[in-house]
C-alpha cells in the first residue's frame, strides 16, 4: 500500500492508525500465547504501519494513533494492553 502511495502521490501528509481488541480471560489464566496475541493486536498492529509510512512523511505531517476504550475504561476479565 505504501509503495503505491509513494508511486502515485510521492508522500503522506496524514496517517490514521487504529487497532484494538481482546478477549475475556481471568488474570490468573493468561498464557504467554494469549499475551503475545494481545500485544500483536494492540501494539504491533499500530507500530508496523507507522514504521513503513515514516519515509513518506515530510515536515508538518501528522500521525494519529487510536486504540480501544479499554485503556480508559476497564471491564472485568478483559485484557487490553
Amino acid at each position: 500500500m505504501f509503495a503505491a502511495v509513494k508511486q502515485q502521490k510521492g508522500r503522506l501528509d496524514i496517517l490514521f492508525a487504529n487497532a484494538g481488541g481482546g478477549t475475556f480471560s481471568p488474570l490468573g489464566s493468561i498464557t504467554e500465547e494469549y499475551f503475545d496475541n494481545i500485544i500483536d493486536i494492540n501494539v504491533k498492529a499500530l507500530v508496523s504501519p507507522v514504521q513503513k509510512a515514516l519515509p513518506l512523511f515530510q515536515d508538518g505531517g501528522s500521525i494519529i494513533l487510536n486504540s480501544s476504550i479499554a485503556g480508559s475504561k476497564g471491564n472485568a476479565g478483559i485484557q487490553h494492553l
